[in-house]
């Protein structure tokens, strides 16, 4: 019996690996079309030299968008003028020649003022260099250094002129992040075994589709509501592959998790029409960065964002209870075999209502938590209601909130009439003595 089982395993698991290595082949080709630079550039040398040091100056900004950086393209540069280029790149402060700051008790002790600092560039083509560079402080940017601070700089580089410019960006948060994503990756092993090193992968892939595939082919004007509708689906399905194999259960979470997702897409389009809202007004700068981009040639298709974003956003929560629903229910069936439709519906859920319960709280809190500034300015200010309640930020909020709830509600009815009416066909195992 227990060999007959194991051969009857075997195909299953071809098949699902089949399935999960092709999605990831035809993810690699995509990935590998999409890149190229981002930017069109204007034939006009003049207009194209302008676009790319508007891209330049954004990237100055470390809360937007990187543009490529490097040297400006032969055909949009006069030789005369030189070829200026824009890095990045570590550097250590080697010593604190002069520090006119001080510590504003009315800011929570921000410091304000200036530095003169002596550091050290630890990576790039500067390696080595050791320069006097200014830090300036201010309530809005507090990056006091000392002795031995590494700092991100931001390098720009005249050949023509023989000058360097460096500037103080950020700290260098790259090892504390490493280190915290060690942390996290050590407990999930620890606690989930094989289970949690598979959810480790799944991870890993679903944050590759979305920087290699999404970001890209959004910035080339793929439509984005249903090529990211087409990749949730995508990632759904490896995801759960690599998780629970090829089974009945891992069939009714897919199709939970996607008549889940699909039903955010879809209360959030109808809800952005009836208030008139699509995204353009949420964030006036970061939406003119991208309608400024595109009016230069890239042919990104800002509307649909808002939609995407909600729908990504959601995936994981509707993930989650779609999982567990589905798994209860085959679990339920394994256990008594017996149990038909009827039973197997209602028991699935009875135990989606605890997990809608949570999940839900977690959405809208997930959504609060991020807007807990903007609440208390609306607050400070004590602005009008009616203002407040027709304003664009809370009516996206309000939109994010309950269209990912609403998917994860639906979720759970959807997973367990799917689960159950896969179950029920089963019926109860023949004993193989006889």
């Amino acid at each position: 019996m227990k060999k007959r089982i194991e051969t009857l395993k075997k195909p299953k698991t071809w098949i699902a690996a089949a399935i999960v290595l092709t999605i990831l082949a035809a993810g690699v080709v995509l990935a590998l079309q999409l890149h190229r630079p981002i930017a069109k550039y204007n034939p006009d040398r003049d207009d194209a030299a302008q676009v790319y040091f508007t891209h330049m100056a954004l990237a100055a900004d470390s809360n937007r968008l990187l543009f490529e950086t490097g040297a400006l393209p032969e055909e949009y540069s006069d030789p005369e003028d030189g070829n200026p280029t824009v890095s990045y790149a570590y550097a250590t402060v080697l010593e604190v020649l002069e520090d006119d700051s001080f510590e504003d008790p009315d800011t929570e002790n921000v410091h304000i003022g200036s530095q003169k600092l002596l550091v050290e560039i630890t990576t790039g083509e500067h390696k080595g260099e050791r320069l006097e560079i200014m830090n300036y402080m201010s309530k809005l940017f507090d990056k006091h250094a000392k002795k031995g601070t590494s700092l991100l700089v931001y390098i720009l580089s005249d050949r023509a002129q023989d000058t360097l410019s460096v500037s103080v960006m950020n700290y260098n948060r790259q090892w504390i992040l490493f280190a915290l994503v060690a942390v996290f990756l050590l407990v999930t092993v620890l606690v989930g075994g094989r289970i949690g090193l598979r959810s480790i992968l799944g991870l890993g892939l679903t944050l590759a589709a979305v920087a290699f595939l999404l970001v890209p082919a959004l910035l080339r004007g793929y439509p984005a509501i249903p090529f990211t509708l087409i990749l949730c689906v995508l990632v759904t399905v490896v995801c759960f592959l690599l998780l629970g194999g090829l089974s009945r259960k891992t069939l009714s979470a897919i199709l939970g998790t996607v008549a889940g997702f699909s039903a955010a897409c879809l209360f959030a389009l109808i809800a952005g029409r009836l208030t008139h809202l699509d995204g353009l007004e949420y964030n006036v700068a970061e939406t003119d960065t991208l309608v400024q981009a595109k009016f230069q040639g890239t042919p990104i298709n800002i509307r649909g964002l808002f939609v995407s974003g909600i729908v990504i956003s959601a995936l994981g929560a509707v993930m989650d209870v779609a999982m567990s629903v589905s798994s209860s229910i085959d679990e339920l069936k394994t256990v008594n075999p017996g149990m038909h439709f009827r039973q197997l519906f209602r028991s699935g859920m009875r135990i989606g209502r605890d997990a809608v319960g949570t999940m839900t709280n977690t959405l809208i809190l997930a959504f609060a938590g991020g807007a807990l500034v903007n609440l208390l300015l609306i607050r400070y200010f004590n602005w009008d209601w009616k203002a407040i309640l027709s304003g664009d930020y809370i009516t996206h909020e309000v939109i994010t909130g309950i269209s990912g709830s609403i998917g994860l509600i639906l979720a759970v009815p959807l997973t367990a009439l799917i689960a159950s009416a896969l179950c029920a066909r089963t019926g109860q195992p023949k004993d193989s003595s006889k």
